[in-house]
């Protein structure tokens, strides 16, 4: 801020400060309205966001057409600071950020808060949201991995499904689960993954955005879906820069979420059922 402007905030905060009987240079008042100012220029001067990375609070990181999705995850400020600045540890071989509960509790509202990460229907598409929250969190100095659980030993069959959902249906809440009528389940789930410092020990909690309310260590994260018992899946880790299950190799670290984005504009003005007719036709470019 260049002098001129603190000498015009300096002559409006006195203005408003003391009266005219009050404004003694050489009294106590002055000193107190000098004091106040200080204060005021200080928290004025001290930007809400990270400016020298372009960096805007979560809520304001909006999907337009035309926009370059490849680097929408960057402009997200999650409010945790320099995430770099956090200790690490190792799980499975993966160096990962040490969140304390607080922190982990707050990242999961700053996720939640993403704006272009709010979609109608999570059918399908977890690997990819799972990696922009990853490259979210990167971008913030979170080293974040994947876990991930797959229905059998090879993905066949749907049969992973959020007991939650469940429970609203059963109460007649239908309109509150975000998949089309007649769905049925996942064949996998994948979902971001961080350590937490949970007393004494360090655990691996999952954040499964739009499903979970809260962080859920791996165990519970699996049995908050239906048939996601031992017998039935493989609940499992992988690097960030591993999305499918399936993969044996790690991909190249770029976001992928603009399909998701334009699936989702599409749907929206076609309609579910309708997008799902012509886009098993092929007919669909998105």
């Amino acid at each position: 801020m260049k002098w001129p402007h603190l000498l015009i905030i300096l002559y409006f905060y006195l203005c408003s400060s003391l009266s005219a009987q009050e404004l003694d240079l050489d009294g106590p008042h002055l000193r107190d309205a000098i004091s106040g100012f200080n204060r005021v220029v200080t928290h004025a001067t001290e930007p809400l966001a990270n400016c020298d990375q372009g960096r805007l609070p979560p809520e304001q990181v909006i999907f337009e057409k035309d926009v370059d999705t490849k680097k929408l995850h960057q402009k997200v400020d999650l409010g945790l600071g320099d995430g770099t600045k956090l200790p690490t540890g190792t799980y499975e071989g993966d160096e990962l950020t040490i969140l304390t509960q607080e922190e982990a509790d707050k990242l999961m509202r700053a996720f939640e808060e993403v704006e272009y990460m709010k979609f109608d229907y999570l059918h399908d598409g977890c690997e990819i949201r799972a990696h922009e929250f990853a490259l979210i969190a990167r971008a913030n100095g979170i080293e974040m991995g994947k876990a991930m659980t797959m229905y059998g030993n090879e993905i066949s069959s749907g049969g992973l499904y959020p007991k939650e959902w469940t429970r609203l249906a059963e109460q007649g809440a239908q309109d509150k689960i975000p998949v089309p009528e007649g769905f049925v389940g996942w064949r996998y789930h994948v979902a971001p993954y961080v350590l937490v410092q949970d007393g004494d020990e360090v655990r691996p909690y999952v954040f499964d955005i739009g499903i979970a309310k809260k962080p859920k260590t791996l165990s519970q994260w699996n049995q908050t879906l239906t048939n996601a018992t031992r017998e039935k899946t493989r609940t499992f880790v992988k690097d960030r820069a591993y999305i499918h299950p399936l993969d044996n190799a790690p991909r190249k670290e770029e976001s992928h979420i603009g399909t998701e984005l334009n699936k989702q504009e599409l749907i929206r003005e076609m309609g579910y059922f309708e997008f799902e007719y012509w886009d098993q036709k092929g007919l669909l470019v998105y």
